[in-house]
């Protein structure tokens, strides 16, 4: 019994809900997740009817082993038995006695096989049956290989979207780093042009010299 594939749940900041990016082609990522999702259908579905399949088998495998305990026949070995005995009449040198003793034995072989022509047919469906099991046991091993490959796709795109979003938001944070630092300066340069304005001479509406008015300011406070 093949086991249940878990779909996985991967989100990637930086990238919307269904997705995709800018830096991804147009629908590529929806295309790759709605395949996915397409595949998991198709597991689920092809997994349902291996089930059904297996149980039909084991259903006609108990008729057929019950129904022939009630015959005393056994299909398979009746016809391996008329099969060696047809290979041996075609191949060997046989003597007249020799060959009309096997001929005599295929037609008893021929006549137990047409008294278990039900079995017979009971044995041809279960082998029609048991290549149904094989065709989608196939078919589930290769759903398996294309959702594994989906998701490597998918995988690969995300991880490299998202070295691109580390690689931005690095830039963005050294940008805004460099801002401040600009910031702080040009502040630090107002401070101190204001704390030099009185020193830095000039005259006033009197016609008295600014950097004078501050040294009297000065000794005047001492």
């Amino acid at each position: 019994m093949d086991k249940k594939v878990k779909k996985e749940d991967v989100s990637l900041e930086g990238i919307d809900s269904s997705g995709s990016s800018a830096n991804v082609p147009d629908g590529l990522m929806e295309q790759l997740e709605k395949k996915k999702e397409e595949l998991f259908a198709k597991l689920k579905g092809v997994s349902s009817r291996l089930r059904h399949k297996q149980y039909e088998a084991k259903v006609l495998k108990a008729a057929l082993e019950e129904k022939m305990r009630e015959t005393g026949l056994n299909v398979r070995e009746l016809r391996r038995r008329k099969e060696r005995l047809e290979f041996k009449i075609a191949t060997e040198a046989l003597t007249l006695a020799k060959e009309r003793e096997m001929m005599k034995e295929m037609r008893m072989l021929e006549k137990e096989l047409e008294k278990a022509g039900e079995l017979e047919r009971m044995e041809r469906k279960l082998r029609l049956v048991e290549g149904d099991i094989r065709s989608a046991e196939a078919e589930i091993a290769q759903i398996k290989k294309d959702i594994d490959a989906a998701k490597a796709e998918i995988k690969a795109i995300r991880e490299g979207e998202r070295e691109k979003v580390k690689e931005q938001r690095a830039k963005e944070w050294e940008e805004k780093k460099r801002a401040q630092l600009m910031e702080r300066r040009a502040k630090r340069e107002e401070e101190l042009k204001k704390e030099l304005e009185p020193y830095m001479g000039g005259v006033d509406e009197e016609g008295v010299e600014l950097g004078a008015i501050a040294v009297i300011k000065k000794k005047s406070s001492s």
